[in-house]
């Protein structure tokens, strides 16, 4: 654990991959530093780069993902950018305001808040 998260949760995140529904998973849990958001792009690339994200939605489910400071936000940005290929985006909040806020923010900062839809509970998503 880094000095910039002690106390906290480290970040980790969990990913899967549903063909049948085509659907790509992810789940944040924690706390995220510079080196897990690292961690979790070579991941995400290792899941991702078999699909086919025209026909692929992505749910990243936030609901356990602590706020973040701003030595972050460009790995981020570089996410949310990765995202906007899916067919569909789908975020479920963090139930923390400021985590939700931020979340926003960002896609609001990229420009893609109209593309991506966030709802507070995973079943209120559309599918």
């Amino acid at each position: 654990m880094s000095l910039t998260n002690s106390g906290m949760n480290p970040g980790r995140h969990e990913m899967w991959v549903d063909s049948e529904k085509k659907v790509f998973h992810i789940g944040l849990f924690g706390f995220y530093g510079v080196e897990d958001a690292e961690r979790f792009f070579v991941d995400y690339e290792k899941y991702t780069l078999p699909l086919d994200k025209k026909e692929y939605r992505i749910v990243i489910n936030c609901l356990e993902l602590s706020t973040f400071k701003p030595d972050i936000l460009p790995y981020l940005q570089d996410a949310y950018k990765a995202y906007a290929a899916f067919k569909e985006v789908h975020f479920v909040n963090s139930p923390n305001v400021v985590g939700k806020s931020q979340l926003k923010r960002i896609a609001r900062e990229v420009d893609l808040l109209d593309q991506f839809n966030f709802v507070d509970d995973v079943s209120q998503l559309p599918f």
